[in-house]
């Protein structure tokens, strides 16, 4: 009978040998579990490991930054992972640059190595000396070649990405240039491709390699490179057997990205038709279209959603069997014709990138709050918000002031400063300095006639005030200069900052107890300031009051002597003893002023200097709160959604997520030694050196918040995630059992998230054949969890409560083969997708569709650029041929061309080049009879080319080749702009000439086609009417 478990909802694992459920353990025992290595027991294992992702132009780039995020979190192990590694090539520098959006993820740098980023660029003589060298790329920059040199001055040093040729040159050729590029950096390219080669041979030696070519086919750069790099490829082919596999984007506009580039849908209808050639030459073996609208006719994604999709598509195509996916070669077959496709996808699995992020993202808000504020909470953790910390004793704080040089005595300069005094004893009280001088003052006045001592008295005090107190007087005593009190101030805040930061690196304050206590310090001194004042006033007054006495006094003496002395001429005996008693207190209270005058310099000097310091401390608080905003928020975005709907692709829930946040972050145990090595290597990478400027400073750095992101990042490898894949797995196996009604749900959901990125129609594809392969994990091995790893995973140290269910009865397991056949395929009876069994621990499902054998023709969105290439033909001259790379070159059609709109088009130039008297009329020499004739000049007038295109205007619309006609356009429309046709008058004589010459056709042709012929060119004048008054400036 199975025993009660105390489970978590959706962290359960299946037990098909007890019939039941067992809980998924503690970390160690799903470590390893999941590093179990199953996957010889596995059929159909891929023996093409070698994998070499090739990325061209911007969405390259992008779609191997979210492969990457998905490399990052996998789990397989190391010996059955498949070798893949990248190049990417484009014209942009900014893709390639570490600071470019995409290349962080988690704070660590997903950047290839620089031999793996490829940057096509040339100068103009290098461009110039190419092109002496290969005449065949001159018409990469001109009709023919013609003017070449010019049009490469014109261009200059190609310096700029190939999507900005055409803003800042119009009408150029993008992909030709891209042609160039090429052409230049074929060796490097080469070079390049061995060298990813090699390196995938030394990690895997088997012979085999597939490449995943990915392109977008509206991209100026992925679109000028791809023809040429495929036949680069067939040339010099980077391993013995290699397989091509080209995946391409096709440009549309949606809400995401906005309207694509200008002629982007009509430059990948040309590229489209070039690849249709390449695929009869075999230059590739399968290529993967992918659109806006899916098979249903909807656009479930935008441009970043189908790029992180394709991105899913070669990892699964990566890690997988794909003997489903390519038909074995047949014997003798050199090569095989590429054939078109369209894949479908859809998962049921933990999100593991989400799952790490949120997670990493956790850790590092625990984190900042330790720093913070270092408030523990039994089940919380380290939260966000300061702990009720008691004022500090009196004796505590008296023994920081004096150790930071903060008590009376120092502030009074009567305790040194080592830094600054040395070993130099503290200098004379100022009431023992006075003593002395007033007891060699009374020694002196004893040899001074008594007549004269008072005066003598006054003359010493007065001597000792200004020279004599500590050898230099009271103003040299205490005046001391600025930068003095400046240098004594900085060695305080020295102190103080040394003692706090030592006290924060070591855990035993909070950076907002430091703040608040050196608030607190400010404070007292802000309190000293005022009873200083106070007294520095009323020595001031004693002193002035003390002065009057003693000049009273004197002036008493001096009015009223005795009888005898006056008859003597002296004056009246002074109290000496009274005299010296006034002195002394006088002279203490001057000096004590002028001392009382220092301090008050020296705690102003200190206030300043502690305030910077509070200033920098609360810098670096500012920074660590908009840190835990923005992280924070990052966090929240990485959770699953409150209410998960059926069809949700992520099998998370929060609250399994809430469980395991404790299990991993927040227990108390995990989350101190999380923190003791996140919190050591902080301080370690602020160096030794290390200051709350510095800390201030470089916090808010992107390279510190990616180095702490990535240090939290490690300390949740993916094999420690492991347990949350495989408990929503579980939990959504229970789920379906648990109501029957669900499955159809997901059954339906999962059909509709595994929909083709790309609609066809079926009556115009017959031969399209659909395959599906279903991937699920391999049941778990019979056995039972240990009792005690079963109690310690639900056990919180930290205090905190679980909230936890008991399972009281057995649930039936669902096994990956009855889950294949109720996963059908909807209106095959009895049929299901191809099953692949995975390892154990990867708690995914995954449906993979793909449907080959699809006809350009067939495709609707191929149908949508159609249209739009042949309305671009129909408005351009030639520079509608110079979208295709080699214009004499004669590529299949994918849809009929609308003939009656190029012979309407026809019809408008010739009859507008007549009137403008590009067209002669000429004899035939064999026959006599006049012909129209195009004669092409130079600039200096010479005959370049003629052209004979008919007797009269109905041959010439008849018999003119497409090239012809849009050399002619070109003529045309550089004659009316011109100017010489602008005028009311001149274009009245276009008028009259194009009138005459219908009317002319019409008399000349059979009356039955009267009515067609003034119908087709009475409407190809009125287009000829609209496009002089477009083109002529007026």
């Amino acid at each position: 009978m199975p025993r009660d478990y105390p489970v978590i909802p959706g962290a359960m694992r299946g037990d098909p040998a007890a019939g039941g459920w067992r809980f998924a353990g503690t970390i160690a025992t799903a470590g390893r579990q999941c590093c179990r290595d199953r996957h010889d027991d596995i059929a159909g294992y891929d023996a093409d490991m070698n994998h070499l992702y090739l990325g061209l132009g911007g969405a390259g780039v992008r779609v191997w930054q979210a492969l990457c995020r998905r490399l990052a979190c996998r789990i397989e192990p190391a010996g059955r992972r498949a070798v893949l590694e990248p190049l990417l090539i484009d014209t942009d520098p900014k893709e390639f640059r570490d600071e470019a959006p995409g290349w962080r993820h988690l704070g660590s740098s997903l950047v290839p190595p620089a031999q793996q980023r490829l940057l096509l660029g040339a100068s103009a003589a290098e461009l110039h000396a190419l092109l002496r060298a290969r005449p065949e790329l001159r018409a990469c920059l001109a009709p023919e070649g013609l003017d070449w040199e010019a049009r490469l001055l014109e261009l200059g040093a190609f310096d700029a990405p190939l999507s900005q040729v055409a803003a800042r040159l119009p009408g150029w050729p993008s992909r030709r240039l891209g042609r160039l590029l090429l052409a230049h950096g074929q060796g490097r390219v080469r070079l390049a491709l061995d060298a990813v080669s090699q390196a995938l041979q030394a990690r895997h030696t088997h012979p085999s390699l597939t490449l995943h070519l990915v392109v977008q086919l509206g991209g100026a750069t992925g679109a000028g490179l791809l023809i040429d790099l495929l036949q680069l490829l067939r040339q010099h082919p980077p391993a013995t057997r290699c397989s091509v596999h080209l995946h391409a984007l096709l440009p549309q506009d949606d809400t995401a990205a906005g309207r694509p580039a200008p002629l982007a849908e009509i430059q990948a209808y040309a590229v489209l038709r070039e690849l249709q050639a390449a695929a009869q030459e075999g230059l590739f073996e399968l290529c993967l279209l992918s659109a806006r609208t899916d098979e249903r006719g909807l656009q479930p994604l935008d441009a970043a959603g189908r790029e992180q999709r394709l991105a899913d598509w070669i990892f699964q195509r990566v890690s997988g069997e794909p003997e489903w996916l390519t038909p074995p070669r047949a014997a003798g077959q050199a090569t095989r014709r590429g054939e078109f496709a369209a894949f479908g996808l859809a998962e049921r699995a933990a999100d593991r990138v989400e799952l790490r992020s949120h997670l990493s993202h956790e850790l590092l808000l625990r984190l900042l709050a330790q720093l913070r504020y270092n408030h523990w909470r039994p089940g919380l953790g380290f939260v966000t918000h300061p702990r009720p910390v008691p004022v500090e004793a009196m004796d505590a704080m008296e023994t920081l002031l004096v150790g930071w040089g903060l008590s009376e005595a120092h502030l009074q300069l009567a305790a040194p400063l080592p830094e600054i005094d040395g070993d130099s004893p503290p200098g004379t009280p100022i009431e023992q300095e006075w003593q002395a001088l007033e007891a060699h003052y009374r020694q002196l006045i004893e040899l001074v006639a008594p007549a004269r001592r008072a005066t003598e008295l006054r003359r010493l005090f007065e001597q000792g005030l200004e020279e004599r107190f500590r050898g230099q007087g009271i103003d040299a005593a205490f005046d001391l200069p600025d930068h003095a009190l400046r240098r004594r101030a900085v060695v305080v805040r020295q102190r103080v900052e040394s003692t706090l930061w030592e006290d924060w690196r070591e855990g035993r304050r909070a950076l907002h107890e430091c703040g608040q206590l050196l608030a607190a310090v400010l404070a007292d001194l802000a309190d000293r300031i005022e009873p200083l004042r106070q007294e520095q006033h009323g020595l001031e007054t004693q002193a002035a009051l003390l002065w009057q006495q003693i000049e009273a006094a004197e002036q008493a003496a001096a009015v009223r002597p005795g009888m005898l002395a006056r008859l003597r001429g002296q004056a009246a005996p002074v109290d000496v003893e009274a005299l010296i008693e006034r002195l002394r207190e006088y002279a203490l209270a001057r000096t004590r002023s002028a001392a009382v005058t220092l301090t008050l310099r020296l705690v102003a000097e200190i206030e300043a200097q502690l305030t910077t310091l509070q200033g920098m401390i609360d810098a670096g608080e500012m920074e660590l709160a908009a840190l835990v905003e923005t992280t924070d928020a990052a966090a929240a975005a990485a959770l699953p959604p409150a209410r998960p709907e059926a069809g949700e692709s992520r099998l998370e829930t929060r609250e399994l997520l809430n469980h395991w946040r404790q299990q991993l972050i927040t227990r108390e145990t995990m989350q101190r030694e999380h923190l003791r090595v996140l919190r050591a290597g902080l301080f370690a990478r602020l160096g030794e050196q290390a200051s709350f400027r510095i800390f201030a400073q470089r916090i808010g750095e992107a390279a510190t918040c990616d180095a702490l992101l990535a240090a939290c990042a490690q300390r949740l490898p993916p094999a420690q995630l492991q347990p949350v894949a495989a408990g929503a797995w579980d939990a959504w196996l229970a789920g379906l059992q648990a109501e029957p009604e669900r499955l159809a749900r997901e059954q339906a959901a999962l059909r509709a998230q595994a929909a083709v990125s790309l609609l066809w129609s079926s009556e115009e594809a017959p031969g399209a054949s659909i395959q599906e392969c279903l991937r699920v994990p391999a049941p778990p091995e019979p056995g039972e969890a240990p009792a005690d790893e079963t109690d310690a995973a639900d056990e919180d140290e930290g205090g905190g409560e679980v909230a936890a269910r008991t399972a009281t009865r057995p649930v039936p397991t669902l096994l990956p083969a009855d889950l294949a056949r109720l996963l059908r395929r909807p209106g095959g009876a009895g049929t299901a997708p191809a099953l692949q069994m995975r390892a154990e621990g990867e708690g995914a499902l995954v449906l993979m569709r793909l449907v080959r054998g699809l006809p350009l023709q067939a495709l609707r969105p191929v149908q949508e650029l159609h249209r739009l290439h042949e309305a671009h033909r129909l408005q351009a001259g030639r520079a509608a041929l110079w979208l295709q790379l080699d214009e004499a070159a004669c590529l299949p059609e994918l849809l009929a061309v609308d003939v009656q709109a190029q012979q309407a088009r026809a019809r408008t130039v010739v009859l507008l080049a007549e009137a403008l008297g590009l067209l002669r009329h000429e004899p035939e020499p064999l026959t006599g009879a006049p012909v129209l004739v195009h004669v092409s000049l130079d600039a200096d007038g010479f005959e370049i080319a003629r052209v004979r295109l008919g007797r009269d205007p109905l041959e010439a619309v008849d018999q003119a080749r497409e090239r012809v006609l849009h050399d002619l356009f070109d003529e045309v429309c550089a004659e009316l702009q011109s100017g010489r046709h602008g005028s009311p008058e001149a274009i009245a004589g276009l008028r009259d000439r194009m009138r005459d010459r219908i009317e002319m056709l019409r008399r000349q042709s059979p009356p039955t086609q009267w009515d067609t012929i003034s119908r087709d060119w009475n409407e190809a004048a009125r287009e000829a009417m609209k496009l002089i008054r477009q083109e002529c400036p007026r």
